[in-house]
């Protein structure tokens, strides 16, 4: 049986609706922000200036996969994926606006459930598209590089990867 406060008149171990709130809100701001540093360490000087060049790097999405490559293959991919920029600034005005109404939707009273999860909806719609054009760029990069270049990328990439596989499985 639970126990109640008598203070409250709540019951223990309930989880109370604003912290509900809190940490649904938490959880889609840390997988934005977990999206957008994956491609952080990607940095380089761009044609429009170095924050815009780490702007589109984030908006990639390539993670353990983007700091495997060579600086001159993240450049190219940069490059790549940045020749449209316009397009680029409408998907992450897109996700921006997303975002903002997911923060409208839990401020809501009462909480519109529905409302945030559209909201949650239209805002992976956006990380998806944004990191399938960094997967696509990266597929375009892998193929103008040689076997050798491609082992030594995938080398790199298990090993990042080892790093952060717990107990004697590693390689």
């Amino acid at each position: 049986m639970s126990e109640t406060n008598t203070t409250t008149g709540k019951t223990a171990g309930r989880t109370g609706r604003g912290v509900k709130i809190a940490l649904g809100l938490s959880l889609a701001v840390n997988l934005l922000i977990l999206g957008m540093i994956g491609g952080a360490v990607l940095n380089g000087r761009p044609d429009g200036g170095p924050g815009e060049r780490i702007d589109i790097a984030r908006t990639l999405a390539l993670g353990p996969m983007g700091r495997a490559l060579e600086r001159g293959d993240r450049n190219a991919i940069i490059e790549r994926v940045g020749q449209d920029r316009e397009e680029l600034r409408g998907h992450r005005a897109d996700l921006l606006e997303a975002t903002l109404a997911f923060a409208r939707a839990v401020r809501a009273e009462p909480f519109d459930r529905e409302a945030a999860e559209a909201a949650l909806e239209m805002q992976r719609g956006q990380v998806v598209a944004l990191q399938a054009r960094g997967h696509g760029a990266l597929l375009d990069q892998l193929e103008t590089m040689s076997a050798a270049e491609r082992a030594a990328f995938s080398e790199r990439l298990v090993e990042a990867l080892d790093r952060h596989r717990p107990g004697p499985d590693r390689r």
